[in-house]
């Protein structure tokens, strides 16, 4: 049970950068959007500021959600056990190997990132980077919802 507490506190510091990455990022928008010329501002501009600000903040807000399950987790031994019980269910280990669940999480968060960054240079490059999260989170949903009704 140490081994997966030390996992547990490696997960508590990634969500931790997270939510600091993610407080940087808000802070740049914020600033952002209140020192830009808005005489000058298209429509889209305003809607990808709001679209950024908007993933920005639901990033802080998952990341600080998994920081304060982890910690009541790591404090209480039985949470700690259904914690465990749970990620090592085999069945749904199967379903979330097929589905490319470890994979897939870690590229979409990194692709949304990348949008975020990306939607302050290109408004292309931000459609075009959100689609393909929109799209590839999707397919995964459907192969684990498929997974889960034949297994």
């Amino acid at each position: 049970m140490e081994k997966f507490r030390k996992t547990v506190k490696r997960r508590i510091a990634i969500s931790s950068g997270m939510t600091l990455v993610s407080l940087v990022l808000g802070a740049f928008n914020i600033y952002s959007i209140i020192f830009s010329d808005h005489s000058t501002a298209t429509h889209s501009d305003g809607f990808v500021a709001g679209f950024q600000f908007g993933l920005i903040i639901s990033i802080f807000g998952f990341s600080l959600f998994d920081i304060v399950k982890l910690s009541l987790a790591i404090n209480d031994e039985t949470k700690l056990k259904i914690l465990y019980n749970k990620e090592n269910d085999e069945r749904m280990k199967t379903i979330r190997s097929k589905a490319g669940m470890p994979l897939i999480a870690i590229t979409s968060v990194l692709m949304i990132i990348a949008a975020i960054v990306a939607g302050y240079f290109n408004i292309v490059v931000f459609y075009t980077l959100v689609s393909a999260v929109a799209a590839q989170l999707s397919v995964s949903a459907v192969v684990k919802l498929y997974c889960l009704k034949t297994m």
